[in-house]
């Protein structure tokens, strides 16, 4: 009898701990990113970090949490403080992933859609700040649709490499 009783603890424990890990795969820890909006002056614009609660487990999850966050926009409030995203609403995260040092950022098509020089070269900036802020990935490559290109839209902004933070926030 004391045999059928300890399988029977034994069998319970077992199953609580499955039941504790499984709640916790579905509920990543919290963690906080920066997402970068683009702050408009007088004649020019510049980059804005804003800080973002997200979950997620490891630096893919979190950079992709953050990129989402990104394409999301500019919340009411931010909005209000003068912040605002040169990214075309409907552009979503295809996919993101780390591998030498370099993130892949693949991007639906709508990233190209419109815009000016201006307007291309602040998407290209809100995404390589937002996805470079770890130091052990501080390269970003851009992927549309899966491809590589050489450009970003009509407007020549060269993306056929890995880019990294300038030295300086770019003013564009």
């Amino acid at each position: 009898m004391a045999s059928r009783t300890r399988r029977y603890v034994v069998a319970f424990c077992i199953a609580l701990l499955a039941v504790a890990a499984a709640w916790r795969w579905a509920h990543p820890p919290e963690a906080r990113v920066s997402v970068y909006f683009i702050r408009a002056q007088a004649s020019s614009s510049t980059v804005q970090d804003v800080t973002r609660t997200v979950q997620g487990r490891g630096p893919e999850a979190l950079l992709a949490a953050a990129v989402r966050e990104l394409l999301a926009g500019p919340t009411p409030a931010e909005r209000g403080e003068g912040l605002v995203s040169a990214i075309p609403a409907g552009t979503h995260l295809r996919g993101l992933r780390i591998a030498d040092g370099v993130v892949m950022v693949d991007l639906s098509q709508e990233i190209e859609s419109g815009g000016g020089s201006s307007s291309m070269l602040g998407r290209l900036w809100q995404i390589v700040y937002t996805a470079t802020q770890f130091p052990h990935a501080p390269r970003v490559r851009f992927l549309i649709e899966g491809q590589t290109r050489a450009a970003l839209g009509g407007e020549g902004v060269v993306i056929d490499h890995p880019l990294a933070r300038p030295a300086s926030p770019p003013v564009f």
